[in-house]
C-alpha cells in the first residue's frame, strides 16, 4: 500500500488469504477499512484453544487431516510435483461443486491413503475450467513446486505462537463473506461459519452460493463480482 502510495484499501482474501486479510484488518484496521473473506469464515482464537496441529489430531482421531498430512517436509511435494498438471485437475474439480458427493474432496481420510486419492479426476472438465487455465497452472508449479504453499502450513503454530495477544478479537471492520454452499471448508469450520454475527460485528452479508463448491471466483465469478460490487458501493 505504501509503494502504491494508498492511505486506505478494502482487502479480499480467497482460502489462506482469508485469514491473511483478517490479520491484516486486525492488525492495521487505520490501513483496511472494510474486508471480504472467500470460503474461510473468520476464526476467532480464544484463551482455551490448543496449538492449532493438537486441534488438528483432535479433529482427525484415527484418521489423517489433510494439514496434518502435509506437515512433513518433502513428503507431499513429492506426490504432489509427480504429475503436476493430474494434481491441479484433481483438487480443482474435487473440491469444487461439480462432483458427486462421493468423488468429491475429502479433509479426513485413511492413513493408509494417498493424498491425491481424496479426490476424483473428472471425465470432462467442468464449464469454468479450461486446458489453456490447466496449461497456466501446471507451467506456474513446474517452475516454483509445491514446497512455498505447502509452508504456510507448516507454520500454522508459528503464526498461533506470535498472536495470543489477538485471543478474543472481534474482527470490527464491515464485512462480506461469500462461500460455495458445497464448500467442503463450511463443513470443516461449520462452527465458525454460524457465529460469524457475533465474532465480526459488522458482517454486511453472509452468503452462501447454491451448487459452488470452493473455487467460487471461478465457478461463479459474475455472482461473485455482483456481491463484490454492491459491497463496495454500500460503503
Amino acid at each position: 500500500m505504501h509503494a502504491l502510495d494508498k492511505d486506505q484499501a478494502i482487502i479480499v482474501g480467497h482460502d489462506w488469504g482469508a485469514p491473511v486479510a483478517w490479520y491484516c484488518a486486525l492488525l492495521r484496521p487505520d490501513l483496511f477499512d472494510a474486508v471480504v473473506l472467500l470460503s474461510v469464515p473468520y476464526l476467532q482464537r480464544s484463551w482455551a484453544d490448543p496449538r492449532p496441529t493438537e486441534a488438528m489430531r483432535y479433529l482427525a482421531g484415527e484418521q489423517e487431516f489433510y494439514q496434518l498430512y502435509f506437515q512433513e517436509p518433502g513428503k507431499a511435494e513429492a506426490q504432489l510435483e509427480a504429475d503436476i498438471r493430474r494434481t491441479m485437475r484433481m483438487l480443482l474439480y474435487a473440491a469444487s461443486g461439480d462432483p458427486p458427493p462421493e468423488k468429491g474432496w475429502r479433509f479426513l481420510f485413511d492413513k493408509s491413503e494417498a493424498f491425491l486419492a481424496t479426490g476424483s479426476l473428472p471425465e470432462t472438465l467442468p464449464e469454468w475450467l479450461t486446458e489453456q487455465d490447466l496449461d497456466v497452472f501446471s507451467r506456474t508449479f513446474e517452475q516454483t513446486g509445491f514446497r512455498g504453499g505447502l509452508n504456510w502450513y507448516r507454520n500454522i503454530d508459528r503464526l498461533w505462537e506470535s498472536t495470543p495477544f489477538l485471543c478474543g478479537a472481534k474482527l470490527t471492520q464491515p464485512t462480506l463473506f461469500i462461500a460455495g454452499e458445497v464448500d467442503p471448508v463450511i463443513t470443516m469450520y461449520q462452527g465458525a461459519f454460524e457465529v460469524m454475527e457475533q465474532t465480526v460485528p459488522h458482517l454486511r452479508q453472509k452468503v452462501l452460493l447454491p451448487g459452488a463448491g470452493h473455487w467460487i471466483q471461478q465457478e461463479r465469478p459474475a455472482q461473485v463480482n455482483q456481491l463484490l460490487l454492491e459491497f463496495f458501493a454500500g460503503l
